[in-house]
């Protein structure tokens, strides 16, 4: 039995570029890897990540896309996202509403519809028997749950690197190669020594693009599908009819959302939750 686990940036729109990377889990906890993260659009991951599939023989497979999954709110932030952005904003980030009036990333005629509905649409994450399961991720909050936030002294939970190079007036090379080695590490760590030698030689990079970027948020989609496929727990954050995100859970990041939810009137029961992903791809929550 072979889980095949892929992470995906998407990029969001069909005109855009993205990456992907992958690697399959064995039974025995052996990790064959798929060669390092490459930029692909919609329609290319997907003939990608069948391919995988078909030469690994993957009995099941397991894909983490930074994109929002879920979206049926015709304008404004997402209640994930209400629930979320304090934590980010915290620690000097930011994010995305996504919406249906962005119509070139949620409009009905949006790349990523058709990629979900080739992979069964988003998947029922409790219960779900699907043996390809197409989960939403954000290497953000990863980033917090993970610990990989930096020190700053006048946020005690610490600031968000500031890796992205499209964005030149806050980009740190420093902070690239933080987050690069971090990755590298998990990856290591994990049984992948060939993606987290990608990711050790990408944080020597002087001038990373924009594309190295993607690959590096491939990487840590792949992390969190890792995280997941090897029975660990993880945080559900949301719900299963306005959308939802999926990352490593965290105490810390837990009690802020769970905190969050209080000032939203919303039962932190419901909107956050600890789970382990199950046998033959459900998801098992425990209680808190």
């Amino acid at each position: 039995m072979a889980t095949l686990l892929v992470g995906f940036d998407s990029a969001w729109t069909r005109l855009k570029v993205g990456a992907i990377a992958g690697a399959v889990l064995h039974d025995d906890g052996s990790i064959t890897e798929l060669g390092p993260p490459c930029r692909v659009r919609f329609e290319n991951a997907a003939e990608v990540i069948r391919e995988w599939q078909a030469s690994h023989s993957a009995s099941s497979t397991l894909v983490l896309v930074d994109q929002p999954a879920i979206v049926v709110n015709e304008d404004g932030q997402r209640p994930v996202e209400h629930i979320v952005c304090p934590s980010v904003s915290r620690r000097r980030g930011g994010m995305q509403p996504a919406n249906t009036r962005r119509t070139e990333m949620f409009g009905p005629a949006a790349p990523f519809w058709d990629f979900l509905a080739g992979f069964g649409g988003a998947a029922e994450p409790f219960g779900d028997r699907q043996s390809t399961r197409v989960l939403e991720t954000y290497p953000v909050l990863a980033i917090i749950a993970l610990g990989w936030t930096l020190p700053d002294p006048e946020r005690p939970a610490g600031r968000l690197p500031k890796y992205n190079p499209e964005r030149r007036k806050t980009f740190a090379i420093a902070d690239w190669a933080h987050v690069c080695r971090m990755t590298s590490k998990n990856l290591a760590a994990e049984g992948a020594p060939k993606l987290a030698a990608w990711a050790e030689t990408a944080a020597t990079k002087a001038k990373p693009a924009k594309s190295d970027q993607d690959q590096l948020d491939a990487c840590i989609c792949l992390v969190s599908a890792l995280h997941l496929a090897k029975r660990r727990e993880a945080l559900f954050v949301g719900c299963r009819t306005t959308g939802y995100i999926v990352v490593p859970d965290s105490e810390v990041l837990r009690n802020e959302l769970e905190d969050r939810c209080a000032q939203l009137g919303r039962e932190s029961e419901s909107w956050v939750r600890v789970f382990r992903l199950g046998g033959t791809g459900s998801m098992a929550a425990r209680d808190l």
